[in-house]
């Protein structure tokens, strides 16, 4: 509403002051929201008009302004100093990553034997040699491919996310906010509420090609500034919101055995998966991690600013969609395989800075191994806690990614 009265101050002189532009800002919001009601029961039946609430609608309305104004608005990010380089010393690399990989051994070695039934490492050799009783090979057969899809899933949202703040130069910015978790939700709450017999892979598919959409309709909007930062990030925000729109209205209009189905899936579960169900995602992160590995270089060029890029002769345009898609793919293996887990993406990378410095050939393998570790430590967390209940890697990682994204905003502001 704000907006849209703004620019009434140009023609208008009245609207330039407070005493003017407060009470027309209140009519135009009451507009909003009462055109909105009357919309939705001007093209809908009146049965499924009751049951939508208005904000779904004005959510909706609201993304797509979001998203135009986006497009519109001048990007003021460009000049912006670039943050405070920081170097480590190799010492403090190889202890951070020989420290990180004997927790990701203890954690995944943990969630594989606890849970609702405690487990030996005999067992498990055992089952790998194919010579466990029935009770023992049920118990892994179920377990192992959880613990695998915890792990993978972290690493690929944490370089998915490091990927993305090194382009966006947003210390802030994670796949989600960008709308491409969103996206893939969206697919994926299709499938599992229009056809509850599909599969894990009719899920996965469902959501690549969602996050596909979503990736698509950002790129392309923000293509135009160059995928300079301000304009990426507005416009991956609108059209997360309408995403969290859509998934609202599936869930609203579904039966409510299917919607509880789906707002299990996109709690972050990784409930009921199997071997296929992570082969994708291990084949998806091994190429992610090949190609960050060995376009660092232009990883850390692209973080610093715009014209250093550009004084070496690297296309800027060309490198930041090249990492944004290879973000795209991590993030919707990652949601298909585990659902979708926030926080990782903006954790794990801002840790790793912290831990080595800012040079990506070390801010990669430790941001993975930290993500690996975060989202499989609440995995362990949310199968045992309350066992045999159990909580889902998403709202755990919600619970540690919150205070740690609140200290950062009041970092930034410092």
């Amino acid at each position: 509403a704000p907006a849209l009265v703004r620019p009434l101050a140009r023609a208008f002189r009245g609207f330039t002051r407070t005493r003017g532009s407060l009470p027309a800002v209140g009519l135009v919001g009451a507009a909003l929201v009462l055109g909105s009601d009357v919309l939705l029961r001007a093209l809908v039946p009146a049965d499924v008009a009751v049951a939508v609430p208005t904000g779904v609608v004005t959510s909706l309305v609201g993304a797509v302004f979001l998203v135009v104004l986006a497009t519109r608005v001048r990007d003021t990010a460009a000049p912006a100093a670039p943050d405070r380089l920081r170097i480590r010393s190799r010492a403090v690399f190889l202890t951070t990553t020989a420290v990180l990989v004997v927790l990701l051994v203890g954690v995944a070695l943990a969630a594989v034997l606890l849970g609702d039934a405690k487990l030996l490492l005999g067992d498990v050799a055992n089952w790998l040699q194919g010579r466990a009783g029935r009770t023992v090979t049920f118990v892994l057969d179920t377990r192992v491919p959880r613990v695998l899809a915890a792990l993978l899933a972290g690493a690929a949202l944490a370089l998915a996310g490091t990927l993305v703040q090194a382009v966006t130069r947003n210390p802030l910015a994670e796949p989600g906010i960008l709308g491409v978790s969103g996206g893939a939700a969206v697919g994926a709450v299709l499938i599992v509420t229009t056809v509850p017999s599909a599969g894990s892979w009719g899920v996965a598919g469902a959501a690549f090609a969602g996050a596909a959409v979503s990736s698509a309709l950002v790129f392309g909007l923000a293509a135009g500034g160059g995928f300079r930062q301000n304009r990426l990030v507005l416009v991956g925000f609108g059209v997360a919101t309408g995403a969290s729109a859509l998934i609202s209205l599936l869930i609203i209009l579904t039966d409510p055995f299917n919607a509880t189905k789906a707002l299990t899936w996109l709690s972050g579960s990784t409930y009921g998966r199997t071997l296929p169900d992570v082969l994708p995602l291990a084949v998806v992160l091994a190429v992610g991690v090949a190609v960050a590995a060995a376009r660092r270089t232009e990883l850390d060029l692209v973080s610093l600013d715009e014209d250093t890029p550009r004084l070496l002769g690297l296309d800027l345009a060309r490198g930041r969609l090249g990492f944004l898609v290879l973000s795209v793919l991590l993030s919707a293996t990652a949601v298909a395989a585990a659902g979708t887990i926030g926080f990782v993406g903006l954790v794990a990378p801002h840790a790793a800075r912290a831990l080595v410095g800012r040079q990506h050939a070390r801010v990669v393998p430790v941001a993975v191994l930290l993500g690996a570790v975060l989202v499989c430590t609440a995995d362990l967390v949310g199968r045992t806690v309350i066992a045999p209940a159990q909580l889902s890697a998403g709202l755990m990682t919600a619970l540690i990614g919150t205070p740690y994204f609140l200290h950062l905003l009041v970092r930034s502001r410092r």
